[in-house]
């Protein structure tokens, strides 16, 4: 009696591991099959890679208005601090567009009229924040040299001035590495084309499929 207990047991328990096994290979290949369609769009439009480090770059600017207002209403008599913060909030967006009339979906090849605006538009963005850095860095500097400075005051400047500071290099890098990506696209897209995206289909599926068809 014990041991036809046990093989009971035995054959309650596998329907359930083999489901389990089941639902973590189900979820495994879901996984491979979403990372092999995400591959294949990226064959079609490597430059998407870029797009994605250019959007990152201007939430990180836009996240940081407030540090930045700050530091701007701090130091009024620094010249170029305001219109420096103005400039790079107008032109982080409008390079966003820029980069997406630069590739169309329906061309194969970019617009070189937006290509070479959105170069240009890299390159102020880039002006005006190593501008803000360098001026907004030395008024603070400065400050921090007096030894009269009020200690909850400097804490309290120091509040925004070190992220905005902070803020400055990180969107310097990231429209730097946007510009790069966007310029060797071609490059890193032959990359992408030699890796194998094509769908294996197993032994199992190919029977399935031929009965379905022969009924």
């Amino acid at each position: 009696m014990e041991e036809i207990e046990k093989v009971v047991e035995a054959a309650e328990v596998q329907p359930s591991e083999e489901k389990q096994l089941s639902r973590s290979a189900r979820a495994g290949a879901a996984i491979k099959e979403w990372f092999r369609k995400f591959t294949v769009k990226l064959k079609h439009r490597p430059m998407n890679i870029a797009f994605f480090v250019l959007i990152v770059s201007a939430i990180v600017y836009l996240c940081s208005l407030g540090n930045y207002s700050q530091s701007a209403l701090k130091y009024q008599v620094v010249d170029w601090l305001g219109l420096s913060i103005f400039v790079n909030t107008l032109f982080c967006i409008l390079s966003l567009l820029l980069f997406m009339n630069s590739f169309p979906k329906r061309s194969k090849k970019p617009k070189v009229v937006m290509l070479i605006l959105f170069f240009l538009f890299i390159a102020a963005m880039i002006t005006f924040d190593v501008l803000f850095y360098v001026r907004a860095g030395n008024a603070y500097n400065n400050d921090l040299s007096n030894p009269d400075w009020d200690p909850a005051i400097k804490a309290e400047v120091q509040s925004y001035m070190l992220p905005a500071l902070n803020s400055a290099i990180a969107h310097i890098v990231l429209i730097g590495l946007g510009a790069i990506l966007t310029a060797t696209y071609p490059l890193y897209g032959k990359l992408l084309n030699k890796i194998n995206t094509k769908k294996v289909i197993e032994s199992t599926e190919l029977k399935e499929v031929i009965e379905t068809e022969d009924e």
